[in-house]
């Protein structure tokens, strides 16, 4: 049965057919989808842009969890997908950049704690960041005492001699790290094998405001 009460998700047209109680497939391109678990799908990424946790989204959409819980999980690994397209796009514009470490608050400002520190490079082109996870450099040091002076003496040699290039201190890098610290302390606390996914959510949710944000992540789910 052909319905025109509906436009296609994917390119549009109001062509469609009813393919079942709650699927529809478009004349056009053929393609079969759900008006229903789209519009859930749109409600769980308004609850992503907004910082809500799995449990908040799960609770005040009155949705399962788990599923909210995988929706959050694609939705990161899809932003590094995006990250990393405009990466190599912009690989020739980076004007700038700054080598960084990431602490927890707790841990923040103690140069004896910065064998902890997960490293960063950040790069800016125009006036948005790209990220990328540096290598382990703390590696030798996590069997050492915990008031070791050669661990402290590397600390303060990290902390003095960072990789750095920017022409001007008034910039988005100096910008986003402040963004990051306050913005990741809203987890309390994530594994170091995850801090990747989150560390994408910040530079992405850095980047754009949030109308772009949905019409990014609308545009990549759905495709997906």
């Amino acid at each position: 049965m052909k319905t025109e009460e509906k436009s296609c998700i994917f390119c549009g047209h109001t062509k469609l057919y009813k393919a079942s109680s709650t699927q529809y497939r478009c004349v056009t391109c053929k393609r079969t989808f759900s008006h229903a678990k789209q519009d859930k799908k749109r409600d769980i990424i308004a609850s992503f842009i907004a910082n809500h946790s799995a449990h908040e989204c799960a609770k005040r959409l009155g949705l399962n969890y788990l599923t909210v819980t995988k929706t959050y999980q694609k939705l990161r690994l899809l932003l590094i997908s995006h990250s990393e397209a405009l990466y190599t796009e912009q690989t020739d514009t980076f004007s700038q950049y700054d080598e960084y470490y990431f602490l927890p608050t707790c841990k923040r400002g103690k140069p004896t704690y910065l064998f902890d520190a997960i490293g960063i490079l950040g790069m800016l082109y125009d006036k948005r960041i790209h990220t990328l996870l540096l290598p382990d450099q703390f590696a030798h040091l996590k069997n050492l005492e915990e008031d070791s002076i050669e661990k402290e003496t590397y600390a303060r040699y990290l902390n003095q001699h960072k990789v750095a290039h920017y022409e001007s201190f008034d910039n988005a890098l100096v910008d986003f790290w402040y963004f990051l610290e306050g913005w990741m302390d809203h987890f309390k606390g994530i594994k170091k094998e995850n801090f990747i996914y989150y560390l994408k959510e910040a530079e992405f949710k850095f980047n754009y405001n949030e109308e772009e944000q949905r019409l990014i992540l609308e545009k990549m789910i759905r495709e997906k």
